[in-house]
């Protein structure tokens, strides 16, 4: 009776860590397999012109490419960075030419974005459009700031300009306000 009362125990201890172990991994496996799956439709958008979906129950559109060459990486960029779409890629804050002079990209630290630890200034990153121009940016600044909102400094607003944001510290567990900028300016 004890014996059949233990392995019952055991056995549910078990299917419990699996799921939480499933649960636990969601998230960096959408990562992965999203980044595979976006570059065939990033391929398609290149081939097109027109920013796509990838499937139809999609709330974002691939519309670029973020390619950084020191690191040897390459990421998907989405149109926007709503949380559906930063499950599976870097999202556009802002990307509009006609609205500013800056590309806004965000993504979580711990997946999409875990590269900016690893950025340095004057580390060149690379952003390819729907429309296929590459715009190549320079690093030139990195900062934290204790608020998610971010203004644009005037020295930099005339110049064209990439800002790369997620999540401070790169190591923490917990979301907070903190976040880490990382500016680049057209070269």
């Amino acid at each position: 009776m004890h014996r059949v009362a233990l392995r019952t125990l055991a056995y549910t201890v078990m299917a419990a860590g699996l799921i939480l172990l499933a649960r636990a991994s969601e998230v960096p496996l959408k990562a992965l397999a999203g980044q595979f799956l976006l570059r065939d439709v990033w391929k398609q958008t290149l081939t097109s012109g027109n920013e796509l979906k990838p499937w139809a129950s999609a709330d974002f559109k691939v519309t670029g490419e973020l390619t950084i060459p020191r690191l040897g990486l390459s990421q998907i960029v989405l149109d926007r960075a709503s949380g559906e779409a930063m499950s599976w890629s870097i999202g556009a804050v802002s990307s509009d030419p006609n609205t500013t002079n800056a590309i806004i990209l965000a993504g979580h630290r711990d997946t999409h974005m875990k590269f900016m630890a690893k950025l340095r200034i004057g580390d060149l990153v690379n952003f390819q459009a729907s429309d296929a121009s590459i715009k190549t940016y320079k690093i030139i600044k990195s900062m934290v700031l204790e608020t998610p909102q971010l203004n644009v400094e005037d020295s930099f607003a005339k110049a064209s300009q990439i800002i790369l944001t997620t999540c401070w510290p790169f190591n923490g567990t917990q979301q907070g306000p903190e976040r880490y900028i990382l500016i680049g300016q057209q070269v």
